[in-house]
């Protein structure tokens, strides 16, 4: 029996370095001993070519023989594999923040008009035409013009980069709300296992794996109280709380709406009104987790291999390692505490330095080098602008 190609164990691909054994061995069989195969020679040139074929063929057999298994197959793949649980792969979106225009009453400003933050310098679009209103002000939406996580802090969309005669001011009250990159393998292996149970009525189960499947959720946590009295959490007797980062509220509280038992409340700090067959509106709530602040400063003795921006990169490695960017699955989510010890590693993604002191707070200048709590409703926040890198 063969010890290559499909077996009881799964699919073993002959490697390139064997099949050229094979091959140089076969043609000495018939050549004799003292053929030259070597690599420089002709001879071993062709066989060369020949085994990397062969090898080719291998691993486009292994490929389609792991198209089947949702676990080893990668790329488009696995995009078309997960269609069969009625998933697709989540598309890069862009971040989106509302903003307040001024300047001269009856001003048109056109859509794709470009705004770029004071910080960062990021840019955005208009997404529609706005004409000033008679107090020489209006609110637009605009997106980055760039997908994928874009931070735009509250105050910071006010550099206008298509000058239009009578706009004079734009700014953000709040901060953007963040773009997605594209979903990746691992994320949609994770949201294709837990799809299995979007066709149960089990609250949690169900509901879960129905607000997960939302185009723009990133993260999501359902909590049930099936107790008569209120629980640790602070949450009602009889009810269960979605908590959701990303995705559009009318999207969430309808999926959750098809999902939820008759007679259990939905709980929540945000309430969206949902239409059932019979036109009865019916409130439906869930909540945006708690975003709480993290302050990073860390002081390095730094050696000819640290980068001339290496501040810079120790900062963004943070924040990256944080969202899950740096290596992925791993980062602080939604209710994970901080764990003080993780932070070391996005620092060490950067060469020619040594940690002296590292500390983590809930302010500036921090002090602590413990853990950091953070509920079940929060989610910690880091932003570059909160890291401080002595070096």
């Amino acid at each position: 029996m063969s010890e290559f190609g499909v077996l009881p164990t799964g699919f073993n691909r002959k490697r390139l370095d064997l099949l050229l054994a094979e091959l140089n061995s076969e043609v000495k069989s018939i050549f004799g001993d003292n053929f030259n195969v070597s690599p420089e020679s002709p001879d071993g040139q062709i066989n060369g070519t020949l085994s990397e074929s062969n090898a080719n063929l291998w691993e486009i057999a292994e490929e389609a023989y792991n198209a089947f298994d949702p676990s080893a197959a990668t790329g488009v793949t696995l995009s078309n594999l997960v269609q069969l649980n009625y998933l697709t792969r989540l598309p890069a979106t862009f971040s989106r923040v509302q903003l307040t225009l001024s300047g001269t009453a009856g001003t048109v400003i056109p859509s794709g008009s470009v705004i770029s933050t004071s910080d960062t310098g990021s840019q955005f679009e208009t997404e529609a035409d706005i004409v000033l209103d008679v107090g020489g002000t209006g609110t637009v939406f605009a997106n980055a013009i760039i997908s994928g996580p874009t931070m735009a802090l509250s105050g910071t969309v006010s550099q206008i980069d298509t000058p239009i005669t009578g706009w004079d001011t734009s700014t953000n009250s709040a901060d953007a709300q963040v773009g997605t990159n594209e979903e990746t393998d691992v994320e949609l292996r994770v949201r294709r296992e837990n799809s299995v149970a979007s066709k149960s009525q089990a609250i949690v189960d169900a509901i879960y794996s129905a607000v997960a499947s939302i185009p723009g959720v990133t993260q999501t946590t359902v909590l049930e109280n099936a107790t008569d009295v209120v629980d640790a959490n602070g949450q009602q007797a009889h009810s269960f709380h979605v908590i959701a980062v990303g995705g559009i509220d009318q999207s969430i509280a309808d999926e959750i709406w098809l999902k939820k038992p008759a007679g259990i409340t939905s709980v929540g700090t945000t309430v969206v009104s949902v239409s059932d067959s019979q036109g009865i509106p019916h409130n439906i709530s869930f909540s945006r987790p708690t975003s709480i602040n993290i302050f990073v400063e860390v002081t390095l003795t730094t050696d000819s291999e640290y980068p001339a921006n290496g501040d810079n990169l120790v900062k963004e490695a943070i924040v990256d390692y944080a969202n899950g960017d740096l290596i992925s699955g791993t980062g602080f989510f939604l209710s994970d505490d901080v764990i003080y010890t993780r932070m070391y590693t996005p620092i060490n993604t950067v060469q020619g330095h040594e940690i002296d002191d590292l500390r983590i707070g809930l302010s500036a200048s921090p002090t602590g080098t413990s853990n950091i709590a953070i509920a079940i409703t929060e989610i910690s926040n880091f932003i570059v602008s909160n890291i401080v890198v002595n070096s």
